[in-house]
């Protein structure tokens, strides 16, 4: 019988520039944001991105082949940093109704604080994808580990009848639309109070209905 063979650990040279080239790759997304947030997709170009994030241009073209490119995995990474926001608040939530308030407010921080991505991105989705790369399927697998999050957490609260019964996947549904609807009304509105302020409302909301 064949002996497997362990594979060897990574050196730390090659762990060192591994990280390195993690670090850059954020560099060059959180320098893309800022740039397409202000200029908008088509009036971007990629010199301008890696002059705003202190690269020679050549480098950007080694971790995004183009501006499309570029342009989906940031959507993507911004989506999944939101997902991981919502998670790691959550995590520490004995009470499962406590723990869907701090899913309320995680979300609402996280729209507070990357308000110019919502506001570009979001709405750039209304005319659909503007390069060869949608990234919305993939987008689509990050929102369903996000609703996830909800679904355990209502399912918590009816086992221990603190929520009515009901399908779990539509209450989530109704929390998660609560949440999204006060935030595109503030986008198209242009509203700037910060939107956390309304995680008690939503909340007493979803709990108590509108009577």
């Amino acid at each position: 019988m064949a002996t497997q063979t362990k594979a060897k650990p990574a050196s730390p040279a090659a762990l060192r520039k591994e990280r390195d080239r993690h670090l850059r790759r954020n560099d060059i997304l959180a320098a893309a944001e800022r740039v397409f947030a202000e200029k908008g997709f088509h009036e971007t170009r990629m010199e301008q991105i890696a002059q705003e994030a202190g690269y020679a241009a050549g480098t950007i073209y080694l971790y995004f082949a183009d501006k499309e490119t570029l342009y989906a995995a940031l959507f993507i990474h911004k989506i999944e940093e939101m997902v991981a926001h919502v998670e790691a608040e959550t995590a520490p939530a004995t009470d499962p109704l406590d723990g869907l308030r701090r899913a309320v407010r995680a979300q609402f921080e996280f729209h507070d604080q990357n308000s110019a991505f919502f506001n570009h991105f979001v709405r750039q989705r209304l005319h659909g994808s503007p390069g060869k790369d949608d990234p919305w399927s993939e987008v689509v697998l990050h929102y369903r580990r996000h609703f996830n999050v909800l679904v355990n957490l209502v399912e918590r609260a009816q086992k221990r009848k603190l929520l009515r019964k009901a399908p779990s996947h539509l209450l989530a549904s109704a929390l998660l639309g609560f949440i999204i609807q006060i935030a595109r009304g503030a986008q198209r509105e242009g509203k700037s109070t910060p939107l956390v302020g309304h995680t008690d409302f939503v909340c007493d909301l979803f709990l108590n209905g509108a009577t």
